[in-house]
């Protein structure tokens, strides 16, 4: 087989030999050109020779999709700083203890497990699979390095389910940082108000002065851990699960109504009607003109709906219109005062939550910040516990996020 001249990518080390083995792998015969190893108890170089170690085999990066592996005899170096002489195996940068993997090969596969399994990269890498996971143990903390991070704008709490119908559910703390864009902050074992609470004043207090914003839902664990922690002023309360608290109402609503119409209307009138779900939920401007007609048609044979419908695409307004904080809570103060006036049951439930959380949903005004990117986070966790086959551990799941959303920018 013609032989090929191969350029080492580590510096420290020297080839003195290549072979093929009897499985088609090339095998490099290295040596270390260091002279010297940190000695394991007082960590002073040590420089006396004194033997050799087992000869160790570590897989490096392909060549021409032909795994390569190092072979290399590691030094025992004897320290003459301390006394009785004691031995230190030579220990490299290349590779960490016992790694059976390069660190170079460990970034590559770092690179192939973003959007994908460790099964997968494993047999496409032609590796197994428990150095995979080995690697990316050694590569991805499974907890936040916070001296990585400079700031953190804006955080977002959510949780999610580990496994569904189980109420296995962890908290999912994100955040938006200036520096690095989207981020996992951490993922926590259950959603109490205490553990969340722990983490958040675990934040050192150079990053806390950096949160503008805490974006969450009105789970009263998250709102009020958030509130102790970085006072009400920072409190935003999504302004999309608002929406969908108002809305929940008004699809009772039409869901009942058009269940009646069903039973008076011709078959070619109630066809007119279709697609009534989504026309409910637009503004009014976002309509074309065929979705005006039908909407004017079911206003004309259902009052009750438009009636509510009407009072909803003002809140709607009062959010999509900018305002500050006082104007738009008095705007709100106001649409609650005609909903009492008109006599409208319907949005009961949702005015008794309004005005529970009214001070922390007009913090939204402030910089109209919200859990979009968390929601959107959200998504990408589904897709991954899917992909993943479940993924029961959170020290795990925080792995594969960290991995998913910050591994093309350190691994690149």
């Amino acid at each position: 087989m013609t032989q090929i001249n191969i350029q080492l990518d580590i510096k420290s080390l020297e080839i003195t030999a290549q072979s093929i083995d009897n499985k088609g792998n090339i095998i490099l015969d290295v040596v270390s050109k260091n002279s010297n190893s940190i000695c394991h108890k007082c960590g002073k170089p040590a420089t006396k020779r004194d033997g050799t170690a087992p000869s160790r085999v570590i897989r490096h990066l392909s060549i021409l999709d032909t795994p390569v592996y190092l072979r290399i005899t590691p030094i025992r170096y004897s320290c003459q700083h301390c006394d009785n002489n004691p031995t230190t195996t030579e220990q490299y940068d290349w590779c960490d203890r016992n790694a059976s993997t390069t660190k170079g090969l460990e970034e590559y596969l770092m690179r192939c497990l973003i959007n994908s399994t460790v099964e997968d990269v494993a047999k496409k890498e032609y590796i197994g699979a428990d150095a995979v996971q080995g690697s990316l143990d050694r590569q991805v903390n499974k907890v936040i390095d916070w001296t990585t991070l400079s700031d953190i704008e804006t955080i977002g709490i959510d949780e999610i389910a580990l496994k569904k119908g189980h109420n296995s559910f962890v908290t999912i703390i994100s955040a938006k940082s200036k520096d690095l864009g989207l981020i996992v902050l951490g993922v926590l074992d259950g959603r109490e108000k205490d553990q969340v609470k722990e983490f958040l004043e675990k934040i050192p207090e150079n990053l806390r002065k950096t949160v503008c914003q805490v974006c969450t839902d009105m789970y009263d664990g998250f709102v009020n851990a958030a509130v102790e922690v970085f006072g009400a002023q920072c409190l935003v309360v999504d302004r999309y699960h608002v929406a969908k608290l108002y809305r929940k109402p008004l699809d009772a609503l039409r869901i009942k109504e058009m269940a009646r119409l069903k039973t008076i209307l011709s078959v070619d009138d109630y066809a007119k009607l279709e697609g009534m779900m989504w026309i409910l939920r637009k503004n009014h401007e976002c309509l074309s003109e065929a979705q005006k007609d039908s909407l004017s048609f079911l206003y004309q044979h259902s009052p009750a709906l438009k009636q509510a419908h009407t009072y909803a695409l003002r809140l709607t307004h009062i959010f999509n219109t900018h305002s500050n904080k006082k104007d738009a809570i008095a705007k709100m103060n106001r649409w609650v005062t005609s909903i009492e006036k008109s006599g409208l049951q319907l949005f009961n439930s949702f005015v008794t939550t309004l005005n529970k959380y009214k001070a922390y949903i007009g913090n939204y005004f402030k910089s109209r910040k919200n859990s979009g990117f968390v929601e959107g986070l959200n998504n990408k966790i589904k897709v991954l516990k899917r992909r993943c086959y479940g993924l029961c551990k959170t020290e795990s799941l925080f792995q594969r996020i960290f991995l998913d959303l910050q591994g093309l920018r350190i691994y690149a």
